[in-house]
């Protein structure tokens, strides 16, 4: 039987497999331009974490894409960027932030190897800054916390559970979660074994990352002009945005604790506008301190 393509070529629109391929093929295709700073990237990472223990069941997924590359600015260093794609309906084409910047520092995950046994310790950077992002001291971040999916008129928001942000920041957090406790514990990953010897870097640094057909937004507004519960309607003001920061609230299972056991209860992830994913990947590897 002869497949009608157009209708095919519908079915395939329907779901988010075209969007995580140009996903895949754009940032190897930025590897061919840059000289191969970008190490590898895969598709379909499969992860198991809490792993399996005897009858009970670990949770399984996999990351849509994970690229590896090098970083300037911290030497033997490789930054891992676990990557959620999120192709964008029209009814949940617009994605609007609110952000809380009060004394707060972003939260980023790093592995530090100690010696030439590959002894893995797990750390929690608080003064990680990407200049070339925007991002050059703790309170350049946006520090996102909630957010509402509005449709392509700008008319409804969206009450699909299935589709909701929170549901992308989980997924993505979760595999990296997941990645950072498989490296370098197994050396010889299939397909991120490849491009690179584990031996000669120290710093493996984690960055969960959603890619979004969505347009992006912060709003900004006082609170004192919140009355009886609502904005007033003329003192609203949203900032489109080619990338942001979020504050994603970790569930127990992937939470961490630091080395002054302080319980890590949030973790920064970027969400960036594919239309600005080229000139993210060209600056996040950019990174001062850890």
């Amino acid at each position: 039987m002869a497949l009608d393509k157009q209708k095919i070529t519908e079915r395939f629109n329907e779901t988010g497999f075209p969007f995580q391929h140009w996903c895949l093929e754009t940032i190897r295709n930025i590897d061919k331009d840059h000289g191969g700073w970008i190490h590898v990237a895969v598709p379909e990472h499969p992860f198991t974490f809490p792993q399996s223990e005897g009858p009970t069941l670990g949770i399984h997924g996999a990351i849509d894409i994970v690229a590896v590359r090098g970083v300037k600015g911290i030497e033997k260093s490789l930054l891992f960027l676990v990557i959620e794609c999120k192709r964008a309906n029209n009814e949940i084409k617009n994605w609007i932030f609110i952000s809380d910047k009060h004394e707060r520092k972003p939260a980023f995950i790093f592995s530090r190897i100690t010696n030439e046994s590959l002894v893995e310790k797990i750390e929690v950077s608080r003064e990680m800054a990407f200049p070339e992002l925007g991002y050059s001291y703790p309170g350049d971040f946006d520090y996102c916390y909630q957010g509402i999916e509005v449709n392509e008129t700008q008319t409804t928001i969206n009450r699909n559970q299935e589709e909701r942000i929170y549901k992308s920041l989980r997924q993505v957090n979760h595999g990296a979660c997941a990645l950072e406790h498989q490296i370098p514990k197994n050396l010889y990953i299939e397909g991120l074994d490849r491009a690179f010897n584990f031996t000669k870097w120290q710093n493996f640094i984690y960055i969960p990352v959603i890619v979004t057909t969505a347009n992006l937004f912060i709003a900004n507004f006082d609170y004192k002009n919140i009355k009886d519960g609502d904005i007033l309607s003329e003192v609203g003001d949203y900032q489109e945005k080619k990338w942001l920061t979020y504050e994603f609230p970790l569930p127990d299972f992937i939470s961490y604790e630091t080395p002054e056991r302080l319980h890590l209860e949030k973790r920064t992830t970027f969400i960036v506008n594919h239309a600005s994913l080229v000139g993210f990947l060209e600056k996040v590897g950019t990174i001062d301190s850890i």
